[in-house]
């Protein structure tokens, strides 16, 4: 793979285009592809000097890997917000679900950066959802051990899985042309009953 750095702005003016240079390139490869995106493609929209992108950014991978990174690190950190201080991984799971979808209500592009890392590199697609899973184990493993979560199934299939349901719920709701928090509340419930009916031992302990 090309060498892909970037580099940090250390000003407010330097923030700002920036800023700018990162809306625009999450616009294009969302509704371009990231083959059919240009780095002249991104100055043009962005409205900044030719010489400006490469302040920052190597090339267009360099901001492509930039863009996933801080999608990997804001679902984590929405997710880490909306089950602080919970201690039932019955009432994580639904809480973490019920945050991604409203992570991707707000920001639908996210769906498509990430899975255009599919068409960037193989190994991109592979590392982002590799990392997702073996996070994902790290703090299963605690449930299977207090007994919340049973024990005669692997951790990585069931991180693969729980990373599906909340994938494909989130389709769901984004498909529909109005959804608001009471079909988002419905869907998460109907997922916890098929988590309820194979995963977790004792359910009804919430």
């Amino acid at each position: 793979m090309e060498k892909a750095d970037f580099r940090l702005p250390r000003t407010k003016v330097g923030q700002k285009t920036f800023d700018k240079i990162i809306r625009t390139g999450k616009k294009l490869f969302a509704n371009n592809g990231f083959q059919a995106t240009s780095v002249n493609d991104i100055i043009a929209k962005s409205k900044v000097a030719a010489g400006t992108f490469y302040i920052y950014f190597d090339n267009k991978l360099a901001l492509y890997l930039y863009l996933l990174e801080q999608y990997k690190t804001s679902i984590r950190k929405a997710s880490s917000n909306a089950v602080a201080g919970l201690t039932s991984r019955r009432a994580i799971e639904r809480e973490g679900l019920k945050a991604f979808i409203q992570y991707v209500r707000r920001d639908p592009l996210a769906y498509k950066v990430v899975w255009e890392s599919l068409f960037v590199d193989f190994q991109i697609f592979k590392d982002y959802y590799e990392s997702f899973a073996a996070s994902y184990v790290f703090h299963l493993k605690q449930f299977v051990e207090n007994g919340e979560i049973r024990d005669d199934v692997d951790l990585e299939t069931i991180a693969y899985v729980l990373m599906g349901v909340s994938n494909f719920v989130g389709l769901q709701i984004l498909f529909r042309d109005q959804a608001d928090e009471k079909a988002v509340d419905h869907v998460v419930d109907e997922a916890m009953k098929l988590l309820d009916a194979g995963l977790f031992r004792n359910p009804t302990n919430r």
